[in-house]
């Protein structure tokens, strides 16, 4: 027992593994602090009939203190690149799950004529296509106009102290993965070989040094990790206690978690594969196609129709249980009210805190990417209530031109907010917040399936990957004095990248602008899950797409809240 514990936790102490199962329980420990300060701001929001959700507040007010922080106390910046940055990054890569539990939902609230379906579809490419090509338009064109106002196109890498201090998280997902270090048994290999050259000794009489099965079993164990710990949890925990209580939630959430996990470490698999390496359409489709919302969308409805066949209760029935409310707050609400724990928080109300947490440390990447936002400001407001105007008016125009009833109609309003903005300004304004809802989900999927491709044919170029590889050098390091060689690095490199920035502008070349109008692009019409794609692919457009986010589904909001805009929607969807 002695030496399968120590096997397990020299492969768990790898400096790589390490950090990512660091980074993995912060986040863990993140959720449940984000909740607890969430859960009574967004009680007193709806107490006051006030209908923003406390995610987007606290993101802004988190992003807000940490500069307030940093202009007081300038080692800010330092703390959050060491602490910080990757807890934040698991969470924001892993956010999209809080999607899940509202696909679910379609299981119950689907569009009941068959004739609706393709009206609705039309509408929706329509409507997206418009949307996309005119936020891509208008932020480019604000941008190029911003950047001459300013007086500069780019800010020069050199004079630019926050340069270095920028995310470039590992391509892999945050879950534990292979460690790029060379093999010990390579290196063992090669000591072999140079110490028989040295005797002159002939090669094949060298026995064949092979990694042995125990370490090749506890690399296994470590890499796989996530989804041993969810089994055993739910092994543990999910089935005894609904033995015991007869309350199935623990054990529902358990079970989505692995499939999010298994999910997660599919789609992984397939990138890394070599044989698909060696057939790249075919890895690339396969990719695409193995989404983790998808896949863990088609495990739990196939979870909850065996549920509703061996309990014999109807969809519906089985769909309610798995989430009663909107929010976790609301059931918090109606049970401390008298109801029950299991009558009013079912396993779908408990994936709302992963998206929240994920919305939240959005506000970390803003205060990373700040200088940036500052001089795209104007162009993010700009693009933001230019479309919230159009998409208000516009896409009710579109889908009650194409027969769509009003209740259909007036949910193209929102076609492109996030769900925690966009639900309660539908819903006041008589929508359909299940239209609305699949809408939202149906353009994030989008857009994580086809994003890279996307950015690959435009060639946007919104990665470095030098940079990625230097800032996981530096994360991974343990000692002290390994980051100090990174910071020398970094520093010897930096008129080198300012040369590059004046040869670039030189050249009349727009980057900026390219990227400033794919973030908002991608904020504006793919929400939460298009952000969340962009932080796995390192993107720097990450933080535009979050401010974009966030500007315009409260701009959004705010238009549907005025009594005459609101009366003019209904009109426009009803007439």
């Amino acid at each position: 027992m002695s030496s399968f514990t120590q096997n397990l936790c020299r492969s768990v102490q790898a400096p790589g593994v390490a950090k990512r199962y660091r980074d993995a329980g912060l986040g863990l420990a993140f959720i449940l602090l984000n909740q607890i300060i969430l859960i009574p701001i967004q009680i007193g929001l709806d107490y006051c009939s006030i209908n923003i959700p406390a995610s987007i507040l606290i993101m802004i007010l988190l992003s807000a203190i940490m500069i307030i922080s940093n202009r007081i106390y300038g080692g800010t910046t330092q703390f959050y690149a060491k602490h910080l940055r990757g807890p934040s990054d698991f969470l924001g890569r892993h956010m999209s799950f809080g999607f899940v539990a509202s696909f679910i939902m379609l299981n119950k609230d689907h569009v009941s004529n068959a004739i609706d379906i393709p009206r609705i579809a039309g509408a929706f490419i329509i409507t997206s296509l418009v949307g996309c090509i005119g936020s891509a338009v208008i932020a480019s064109g604000c941008s190029k106009l911003e950047s001459r106002l300013r007086g500069q196109r780019r800010v020069k890498v050199a004079e630019d102290l926050e340069s270095f201090n920028k995310s470039w998280p590992s391509p892999s997902t945050a879950w534990p993965a292979p460690s790029a270090e060379k093999s010990p048994m390579v290196i063992a290999e090669l000591s072999r070989v140079s110490e028989s050259l040295a005797q002159n000794q002939s090669l094949l009489s060298m026995e064949s040094v092979t990694q042995a099965p125990t370490g090749q079993f506890f690399d296994y164990i470590v890499r796989t990790g996530p989804t041993w710990i969810c089994i055993v949890l739910t092994i543990t925990v999910g089935i005894p206690v609904y033995f015991a209580t007869k309350y199935e939630t623990p054990f529902e959430a358990l079970c989505f978690i692995l499939f999010w996990v298994l999910a997660v470490q599919f789609q992984r698999s397939l990138k890394r594969s070599c044989r698909l390496l060696q057939h790249p359409r075919l890895a690339s489709t396969l990719v695409i196609l193995a989404n983790p919302v998808l896949i863990t969308w088609g495990l739990g409805t196939a979870y909850l129709w065996i549920k509703m066949a061996c309990t014999g209760h109807t969809i519906a029935s089985v769909v309610v249980a798995f989430r009663r409310h909107n929010n976790l707050p609301e059931g918090i609400i109606a049970v401390a009210g008298g109801g029950g724990l299991a009558s009013h928080i079912g396993a779908g109300d408990l994936a709302g805190p992963v998206l929240d947490a994920g919305i939240v440390c959005l506000g970390f990447k803003m205060f990373e990417y700040r200088s940036e936002l500052w001089e795209s400001f104007v162009t993010v407001v700009t693009t933001c209530a230019l479309l919230a105007v159009a998409n208000v008016f516009l896409n009710v125009i579109v889908a009650h031109a194409l027969g769509l009833k009003a209740e259909d109609a007036i949910a193209f309003a929102a076609r492109s907010v996030t769900i925690a903005l966009g639900a309660p300004a539908v819903q006041n304004l008589g929508g359909s917040t299940t239209l609305m809802s699949a809408m939202v989900i149906f353009s994030g999927i989008i857009f994580q399936m086809a994003g890279d491709w996307l950015f690959y044919v435009l060639r946007i170029n919104d990665r470095d990957d030098c940079r990625a590889r230097g800032s996981t050098k530096s994360q991974d390091s343990s000692s002290s004095s390994s980051i100090d060689k990174e910071k020398e690095k970094e520093k010897s490199a930096a008129p080198l990248l300012a040369d590059e920035e004046k040869e670039a502008r030189r050249n009349g070349g727009s980057d900026n602008s390219v990227l400033v109008s794919a973030g908002v692009t991608v904020g504006i019409n793919a929400a939460a899950m298009g952000t969340a794609h962009l932080i796995e692919r390192n993107s720097r457009a990450t933080a535009y797409s979050a401010l974009s986010m966030t500007v315009f589904g409260a701009m959004t909001v705010a238009l549907t809240a005025i009594p005459g805009v609101s009366e003019a929607i209904i009109t426009l969807a009803s007439r």
